[in-house]
């Protein structure tokens, strides 16, 4: 009886090659599993977006097909992509949580507070940048609504850091036409860049070199 259970007992080797294979299966399963959850937030992201998109399509109709520019509804001068947003709430966003983007360095969480224009989009309360100086009437082609930069207009595949949200794989964009898209990036490294529709190998926010005088892209304000 006593040998037959020594011999039904798992020996240090046999215990040793389980962990082991646990442990590669483990390997293999984790970057599967932070990668589903990555592109469940960017989907949720997106549709955020497409909201914004929509509010501003709602406010250029009303503006003889502007986007805000220059000054918003509050009568500010427009310096940052939330000076931009602020323009759309209450009239055509009734709250601020389509700001934020859970894990972003520039707009994780928004406080839902818009008694006025000092508590909508406040700094820290947005993700997304702004190209400004668009209309209705821009290339479709053009973004209008993207991630939010490093500041130089380029991403990074590093995490917790401005441009990293996505750790450099990818970027939401809503286009002029408030088409939405979620796009790969170029590049490498810290050099991660949105690729143009008429040339790949060219970043599509560097605005000024293919959109024309007076459009600028505008980051978050922190």
């Amino acid at each position: 009886m006593k040998t037959n259970r020594i011999r039904a007992a798992f020996t240090l080797i046999e215990l040793l090659v389980v962990i082991s294979i646990i442990a590669i299966l483990a390997g293999f399963s984790v970057p599967v599993y932070q990668r589903i959850i990555m592109n469940g937030k960017q989907a949720n992201a997106m549709n955020n977006a497409r909201q914004i998109g929509l509010a501003l399509r709602l406010f250029a109709g009303d503006n003889d097909g502007n986007y805000p520019t220059k000054k918003n509804s509050f009568g500010e001068d427009i310096k940052s992509s939330n000076d931009v947003f602020r323009s759309l709430v209450p009239t055509y966003l009734d709250n601020e949580k389509v700001f934020a983007v859970g894990g972003s360095k520039a707009g994780p969480s928004v406080d839902n507070d818009i008694s006025d224009a000092a508590h909508i989009v406040a700094p820290g309360e947005n993700h997304w940048a702004f190209i400004d100086g668009l209309n209705q009437s821009s290339n479709s082609n053009w973004p209008l609504l993207v991630d939010h930069t490093d500041g130089t207009g380029k991403f990074t595949d590093q995490e917790n850091v401005l441009g990293g949200t996505w750790r450099g794989t990818k970027a939401v964009v809503i286009n002029t036409d408030i088409s939405a898209r979620i796009v790969p990036l170029a590049g490498s490294g810290t050099q991660r860049f949105l690729p143009r529709h008429d040339d790949k190998s060219k970043n599509a926010l560097a605005v000024s070199e293919y959109m024309g005088d007076g459009v600028t892209l505008l980051e978050p304000a922190r």
